[in-house]
């Protein structure tokens, strides 16, 4: 049998919210029938106003259940295919019941929520995710986000092209979601788990709060999970706290607190971070012609916006000078008439 890994999750409302969306959750391998050494998820519901509470407490209840009872039905360890598949149908069906559950009470429609969950086996994470919440990867004192986030700015103008302060200014639109349709396109990404590597799942609650060069430093230093996710939520608070905030580590078996070589603090300050993605680069990469193309939509519609309104002073004149020319018609007409 494996070593037991180090696994923990906490939530906290924040200092800005009254409510909290966030929900975690994690088992650990007696309560995965012996079938995979760890299971953790993070969700975030989408808006207090929509009940975004309500959709991540029902996706909370339905993954790690559904989890569990398809690793049961295993009768010998599963492969890794098999694994994904479970987590898959999980996943699916955490969205089906949200959006039933919408369906079925006018009060709760449109509500829905991020989701982000990981089996870990035999030294593999296969995490299955939709929104925003995301995973990351620490693995020789580099952090690195192995998610990518379902957001239409991140998709389409990705935070690092643009600075750190634009999703701050027109806010998160979510393009993926458990319980947003009947039906969810949710991404599968599968890393190595080293036995001295630990795998961190969290709401934007954390990642708008504290920069990667900073969650990397507690992840590395922490005597323990637990203890890794009590700093991160102090960090995030003390940050300002304005939102909820969510987080779930997983800890390699021989995982011994170090401190990792520190980024240079200007360089980050610069962008996001200097601990970026392979896959953020490469989204970065597709997207490097997104600033000049939108720029020159930005002045096609203002140059059809000119043109609407010209083109609706004329017609307004043109109405105006027919106007005149019948009511000159009629008094011409009844001139005529008297004479």
């Amino acid at each position: 049998m494996a070593p037991a890994l180090d696994i923990a999750s906490l939530t906290d409302p924040g200092r800005a919210r009254s409510i909290n969306c966030d929900r975690c959750a994690v088992a650990d391998r007696p309560a995965l029938a012996d079938r995979a050494d760890a299971f953790l998820m993070v969700v975030d519901g989408m808006g207090a106003n929509r009940r975004g509470d309500t959709a991540s407490l029902v996706a909370s209840e339905v993954v790690p259940q559904a989890v569990c009872d398809a690793l049961g039905a295993f009768e010998a360890p599963p492969s890794r295919d098999a694994l994904a598949a479970a987590l898959r149908g999980a996943v699916a069906a955490a969205n089906l019941a949200v959006w039933r559950r919408a369906q079925d009470d006018s009060d709760l429609r449109g509500m829905g929520t991020t989701c982000v969950a990981a089996i870990v086996a035999d030294g593999t994470a296969l995490l299955c995710h939709a929104g925003d919440s995301r995973g990351y990867l620490l693995a020789d004192g580099t952090l690195t986000q192995v998610t990518a986030d379902h957001s239409l700015i991140q998709e389409v103008v990705p935070s690092e092209e643009l600075g750190v302060g634009v999703e701050a200014r027109f806010g998160t639109v979510v393009s993926r979601g458990i319980g947003l349709s009947r039906t969810v396109e949710a991404d599968l990404e599968v890393v190595p788990l080293g036995p001295r590597d630990a795998l961190l799942l969290c709401t934007d609650g954390l990642t708008n709060m504290v920069r990667d060069r900073r969650i990397a430093e507690v992840l590395a230093r922490a005597a323990s999970a637990q203890e890794a996710c009590a700093n991160l939520v102090a960090d995030a608070n003390a940050a300002g706290g304005m939102d909820n905030i969510g987080v779930a580590v997983c800890r390699g078996a021989e995982f011994e607190p170090y401190t990792p070589a520190i980024v240079d603090a200007g360089a980050e300050d610069a962008g996001r971070s200097e601990v970026r993605s392979g896959r953020s680069r490469r989204r970065r990469s597709r997207c490097g012609w997104s600033v000049p193309v939108i720029a020159v939509l930005a002045v096609v519609c203002a140059a059809l916006a000119f043109y609407v309104y010209a083109a609706g002073t004329v017609v307004s004149r043109l109405k105006d000078e027919l106007a005149r020319c019948q009511d000159r018609s009629v008094e011409t007409d009844r001139t005529g008439g008297r004479k």
